[in-house]
Protein backbone atom coordinates (compact mmCIF):
# COMPACT_ATOMS: atom_id res chain seq x y z
CA UNK A 1 0.00 0.00 0.00
CA UNK A 2 1.43 3.65 -0.69
CA UNK A 3 0.28 6.79 -0.57
CA UNK A 4 -0.41 7.36 -4.55
CA UNK A 5 -1.09 3.89 -5.52
CA UNK A 6 2.65 3.39 -7.02
CA UNK A 7 2.79 0.06 -5.08
CA UNK A 8 -0.22 -2.07 -4.43
CA UNK A 9 -3.39 -0.52 -3.18
CA UNK A 10 -3.78 3.19 -2.84
CA UNK A 11 -4.31 4.77 0.13
CA UNK A 12 -2.96 4.98 3.97
CA UNK A 13 -1.41 2.60 6.06
CA UNK A 14 -4.21 4.01 8.78
CA UNK A 15 -6.76 3.08 6.58
CA UNK A 16 -5.61 -0.67 5.86
CA UNK A 17 -5.71 -0.94 9.62
CA UNK A 18 -8.44 0.30 10.51
CA UNK A 19 -10.26 -2.30 7.66
CA UNK A 20 -8.41 -5.13 9.78
CA UNK A 21 -8.99 -4.36 13.03
CA UNK A 22 -12.89 -3.59 12.22
CA UNK A 23 -12.68 -6.66 10.38
CA UNK A 24 -13.96 -9.25 13.60
CA UNK A 25 -10.47 -11.05 13.56
CA UNK A 26 -8.44 -10.50 16.61
CA UNK A 27 -5.45 -9.14 16.46
CA UNK A 28 -2.33 -9.86 19.36
CA UNK A 29 0.12 -7.35 18.35
CA UNK A 30 0.79 -4.42 15.95
CA UNK A 31 4.32 -3.50 14.83
CA UNK A 32 5.00 -0.30 12.57
CA UNK A 33 7.80 1.15 10.79
CA UNK A 34 7.69 4.58 8.67
CA UNK A 35 7.43 8.09 8.71
CA UNK A 36 6.64 9.65 12.77
CA UNK A 37 3.59 10.95 11.74
CA UNK A 38 2.09 7.62 9.85
CA UNK A 39 3.49 5.47 12.98
CA UNK A 40 1.63 8.37 15.82
CA UNK A 41 -1.72 8.04 14.31
CA UNK A 42 -0.97 3.58 13.92
CA UNK A 43 -0.72 4.14 18.10
CA UNK A 44 -3.23 6.86 17.94
CA UNK A 45 -5.82 3.47 16.09
CA UNK A 46 -4.55 0.62 18.60
CA UNK A 47 -4.65 2.09 21.82
CA UNK A 48 -7.54 2.64 22.49
CA UNK A 49 -8.33 -1.15 21.54
CA UNK A 50 -5.42 -2.02 23.84
CA UNK A 51 -3.28 -3.63 21.16
CA UNK A 52 0.35 -3.64 21.99
CA UNK A 53 1.66 -1.48 19.43
CA UNK A 54 6.22 -2.18 18.64
CA UNK A 55 7.66 0.82 17.23
CA UNK A 56 10.60 1.18 15.01
CA UNK A 57 12.44 4.20 15.16
CA UNK A 58 14.20 5.72 12.63
CA UNK A 59 15.88 8.76 13.69
CA UNK A 60 19.56 9.83 12.93
CA UNK A 61 22.18 7.72 14.20
CA UNK A 62 25.75 8.96 14.12
CA UNK A 63 28.29 7.02 16.03
CA UNK A 64 25.93 3.93 16.85
CA UNK A 65 26.50 4.45 20.84
CA UNK A 66 24.22 7.03 22.36
CA UNK A 67 27.23 9.29 22.85
CA UNK A 68 26.32 11.67 20.10
CA UNK A 69 22.60 11.81 21.54
CA UNK A 70 21.33 12.28 18.32
CA UNK A 71 18.85 9.33 18.18
CA UNK A 72 17.26 10.35 21.96
CA UNK A 73 13.64 9.22 22.26
CA UNK A 74 11.56 9.92 25.55
CA UNK A 75 9.87 6.28 26.33
CA UNK A 76 7.51 6.00 29.41
CA UNK A 77 9.20 9.55 30.51
CA UNK A 78 12.73 7.72 30.48
CA UNK A 79 15.22 8.81 27.91
CA UNK A 80 16.42 6.07 25.69
CA UNK A 81 19.14 5.79 22.65
CA UNK A 82 17.58 3.97 19.68
CA UNK A 83 20.85 3.22 18.31
CA UNK A 84 21.49 1.24 21.55
CA UNK A 85 18.10 0.56 23.38
CA UNK A 86 16.13 0.17 20.64
CA UNK A 87 15.23 0.87 18.08
CA UNK A 88 11.97 -0.79 18.78
CA UNK A 89 9.62 0.91 21.69
CA UNK A 90 6.34 0.35 22.83
CA UNK A 91 4.28 3.00 20.96
CA UNK A 92 1.83 3.76 24.00
CA UNK A 93 4.74 5.32 25.63
CA UNK A 94 6.84 7.81 23.42
CA UNK A 95 6.44 10.91 23.67
CA UNK A 96 5.88 11.57 19.93
CA UNK A 97 5.58 15.90 20.32
CA UNK A 98 9.00 15.31 21.36
CA UNK A 99 10.13 12.71 18.78
CA UNK A 100 8.48 14.94 15.63
CA UNK A 101 9.78 18.19 16.86
CA UNK A 102 13.62 15.94 16.87
CA UNK A 103 12.59 14.73 13.60
CA UNK A 104 12.37 18.11 12.03
CA UNK A 105 15.25 19.38 13.88
CA UNK A 106 17.75 18.53 10.57
CA UNK A 107 15.55 19.36 7.54
CA UNK A 108 17.66 22.05 6.34
CA UNK A 109 20.98 20.17 6.73
CA UNK A 110 18.78 16.97 5.19
CA UNK A 111 17.46 19.01 1.80
CA UNK A 112 21.20 20.32 1.75
CA UNK A 113 22.71 16.96 1.63
CA UNK A 114 19.76 15.64 -0.92
CA UNK A 115 20.62 18.51 -3.10
CA UNK A 116 24.53 17.80 -3.27
CA UNK A 117 23.97 14.29 -3.71
CA UNK A 118 21.35 14.76 -6.55
CA UNK A 119 24.03 17.37 -7.99
CA UNK A 120 27.21 14.50 -7.49
CA UNK A 121 24.58 11.79 -9.42
CA UNK A 122 24.06 14.79 -12.52
CA UNK A 123 28.06 15.05 -12.47
CA UNK A 124 28.22 10.75 -12.63
CA UNK A 125 25.68 10.34 -15.35
CA UNK A 126 26.97 13.22 -17.32
CA UNK A 127 30.52 11.84 -16.85
CA UNK A 128 29.23 8.69 -18.10
CA UNK A 129 27.41 9.60 -20.92
CA UNK A 130 30.74 11.45 -22.30
CA UNK A 131 32.83 8.54 -21.61
CA UNK A 132 34.85 10.00 -18.60
CA UNK A 133 35.69 7.88 -15.60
Amino acid sequence: MTDDGSNGHKGFVTSALEELLNSGKEYDHVIAIGPLVMMRAVVNITKPRNIPTVISMNPIMIDGTGMCGCCRVTVGGEMKFACVDGPDFDGFLIDWDEAIARGRMYRKEEAQSLECKACNLQNVELQAKRGGN
